[in-house]
């Protein structure tokens, strides 16, 4: 089983590893910060409402720019988009960097929205470039690596981190140098910056099979908007949930068990190792298992992780409290990310070709607003003094809800699909 399924991925169009490629490098940096950004925004004297202010302006520019760059992109080359993506990341990130360092509060705000436009433009391009650079046959396996991309940069930048506060100092010639967090930032930026090399090396050609009719006068009659509203539906529900949660676990370990940045992050490279096996093993079990098990069950089981964990801030001065929340924790990960694939393949076949570029735009503008919203309410929460748990178990009923949209899609798929092979059996006769 594993050696025809690597040997699946080897088979992959070279675009699509160069896609590959340029995604690790820019999710290289985009973990890094999600593990240590802000324990660094912590020790610099930022509280927790100012750190979630500054993480929700990097969604404000994907909000704003998402949409029209999904409508702009339909039937254009994508390299160019992917170029400047890959130029924006490292440039601002070093901009967060050395704003945060030197505390220039206007800096930081503008360096965090530009940055955010930069990862938009990679997410919004990835899925059709992905569609465009695959047949059927091969496109779950070129989704799939696509999302193991995070749980590997994952591993990579939590080794990283970890190996770097375990040598204390760097030593280059007579020259030395404290490891600190801006010093691993700094570097992670540096490798992530191979992004714009893997950019530069895509080829791609303009044949596409659907008409172009761009602007924003002709969106009523060019895209099929009761499958997108479908689609996007249980997207809204899980982003939402998430955007709660996710950017803010590195705090919860940090003030509920004192965990360090280097320990947190060496935590989520062992959740990224299984993230990673899990993710590549989705096309196998999606043929085998279908929707069902790849989607549904595997959010239900993450989001019982998702509570236990939640539940140990009630139980921290117990000696188990700890063990269960990095056990939940580092089973929830694989879980839902193990959703992924599967689910934007369902939402890239649910929609159709026409309606792809756009979909992916909405799917990235509505993350990014969920996202942007979620971090507002966090703020509001903890100015409010909700403890952790509370959010976290508001995000597990979202989830839940997410779910249950989910099965119902899945269902209306496969009656499409039965009824679109009736069609072209009726046709052949």
């Amino acid at each position: 089983m594993f050696k025809n399924l690597f040997h699946s991925y080897k088979q992959l169009p070279k675009n699509v590893h160069y896609l590959i490629l340029l995604e690790l490098s820019a999710n290289l940096i985009h973990v890094a910060f999600i593990l240590i950004l802000n324990i660094f925004l912590r020790e610099k004297g930022f509280k927790d409402p100012e750190i979630a202010s500054f993480n929700s302006l990097r969604f404000i520019g994907a909000l704003i720019f998402a949409l029209p760059l999904g409508i702009y992109i339909r039937g254009k080359n994508l390299r160019s988009f992917l170029l400047i993506g890959s130029v924006i990341i490292p440039s601002s990130s070093i901009l967060i960097i050395e704003s945060i360092h030197r505390m220039f509060i206007p800096i930081i705000q503008f360096s965090f929205l530009l940055w955010g436009i930069g990862m938009m433009l990679i997410r919004v391009c990835a899925l059709p470039f992905i569609i465009r650079n695959t047949n059927p046959n091969n496109s779950s396996e070129a989704i799939s690596l696509s999302a193991s991309t995070w749980s590997f940069s994952t591993v990579i930048s939590g080794l990283i981190i970890g190996f770097l506060d375990w040598v204390g100092t760097i030593y280059i010639g007579n020259l030395s140098m404290a490891v600190t967090e801006r010093s691993i930032l700094w570097l992670i930026t540096i490798l992530g910056s191979c992004a714009f090399f893997a950019a530069w090396n895509i080829k791609e050609d303009n044949k596409h099979s659907y008409e172009i009719r761009s602007g924003f006068f002709s969106l009523d009659h060019s895209y099929d908007w009761d499958l997108i509203l479908k689609a996007i539906s249980p997207l809204i529900l899980i982003s939402v949930g998430a955007g709660l949660t996710i950017p803010f676990i590195n705090l919860f370990f940090n003030s509920i068990f004192d965990l360090t940045a280097s320990q947190f992050s060496i935590m989520g490279s062992a959740s990224a190792i299984l993230v990673f096996i899990f993710s590549l093993l989705v096309p196998y079990l999606g043929k085998k298992y279908g929707y069902w098990l790849t989607i549904i069950t595997v959010q239900l089981l993450s989001i019982f992780c998702l509570i236990a964990m939640a539940m140990m801030e009630l139980y921290s001065k117990l000696p188990f409290a700890f063990t269960v929340a990095v056990f939940a924790y580092i089973l929830r990960q694989p879980l839902m990310h193990m959703a992924h694939p599967a689910s934007n393949e369902l939402m890239m076949s649910y929609v159709g070709e026409k309606n792809q570029e756009l979909i992916s735009a909405l799917s990235s503008s509505l993350w990014s607003a969920s996202w942007f919203f979620s971090a507002k309410v966090f703020e509001w929460m903890r100015l409010m003094n909700f403890r952790y748990v509370e959010i976290f178990i508001l995000t597990a009923i979202l989830y839940i809800f997410g779910v249950i949209f989910y099965a119902f899609l899945i269902k209306e798929h496969k009656k499409m699909s039965e009824i679109n092979q009736r069609n072209i059996f009726q046709f052949s006769d």
